[in-house]
């Protein structure tokens, strides 16, 4: 208990967040014709590989109507399968040097649209690229939507984020970590 407690303690006192914010990046909508059919080049948000989320958004209404992408999942190695919240099934493989994203796209009234990348991952002088493949092997990059208002339509986000650097732990966690190796001292001295 006494050594779960420390371990614990160091945990929050040295903890980082390994989120990183988008630099630069792009949204691009394919039909299933292989046809552009609109984007926008102005995207915000983060990724945070190691958490496991991402998220982003654009000032950039696509056809007249502000979009997010919220709830996104990075994906690991190997086959996945996403039940979508509107019916229907993705299925996709994530290969080596690749991560697989999940999220749901938020487009006027119409929400939580599943959408499903496979980026190829690289970095290059500090700067971390997510480059959309062509997940089916259908010649369109993407996976074509199976629910919202773009069914077989693709899209797609690449996105360039900073080196991932260790961000600082609030302030709070460090005076709690400190209260919790505190309260070890003392359950030692009464145990002694």
């Amino acid at each position: 208990m006494k050594k779960t407690l420390l371990a614990s303690a160091l945990l929050l006192a040295t903890g980082v967040a390994n989120a990183a914010a988008i630099t630069s990046g792009e949204f691009v909508m394919l039909d299933p014709t292989n046809a552009y059919v609109g984007g926008a080049s102005d995207i915000t948000g983060d990724v945070d590989v190691t958490g496991g989320t991402w998220g982003v958004s654009s000032a950039t209404p696509f056809f007249g109507l502000l979009w997010t992408a919220h709830t996104g999942t990075i994906l690991g190695e190997g086959a996945h399968s996403i039940d979508t919240i509107q019916g229907g099934m993705l299925d996709f493989t994530v290969g080596a040097g690749q991560v697989g994203a999940h999220i749901l796209f938020n487009w006027g009234a119409t929400v939580d649209i599943d959408v499903v990348n496979v980026w190829d991952v690289s970095t290059v002088a500090g700067v971390t690229t997510y480059t959309s493949t062509d997940v089916d092997g259908d010649g369109i990059l993407g996976l074509g939507m199976v629910d919202g208002a773009f069914p077989g339509f693709n899209a797609n986000f690449n996105l360039n984020t900073a080196a991932t650097s260790a961000v600082p732990v609030p302030a709070a966690v460090w005076l709690f970590g400190s209260g919790l190796l505190g309260l070890v001292g003392v359950a030692r001295r009464k145990a002694a």
